[in-house]
């Protein structure tokens, strides 16, 4: 696997954001962006339940600014100095307690 899975848990910690690059799934071309770790495990409703690197494009100009991975997709993945805020994130209708990965993001935990 070429993500290091710990690094990737510790960025959901610690809210730091990510270097990702990647082969896009649709666009089957090798992309860069910055981009905050949401969350690791299978997408709620997808048909398979494979586990994904679930990210938030940081840089996206339009949406969906969701980025879900599998490990096969990324080509390298690096901690950033800089943090995000899950409230500028998170504009949909959350639930508690609805991550895979636990995390003490206040009321987006």
């Amino acid at each position: 696997m070429p993500v290091d899975h710990q690094m990737f848990l510790d960025a959901i910690a610690q809210r730091r954001r990510l270097s990702v690059r990647f082969i896009h799934p649709k666009e089957k071309r090798e992309l860069v962006r910055t981009c905050a770790a949401l969350d690791f495990g299978p997408l709620r409703g997808a048909i398979d339940t494979l586990d994904r690197y679930q990210l938030w494009d940081l840089e996206g100009k339009k949406r969906p600014f969701n980025l879900p991975l599998l490990a096969t997709d990324i080509l390298e993945m690096n901690l950033l100095e800089g943090t995000f805020e899950p409230s500028a994130i998170i504009t949909w209708a959350f639930k508690p307690g609805c991550w895979s990965v636990a995390r003490d993001w206040g009321s987006f935990s």
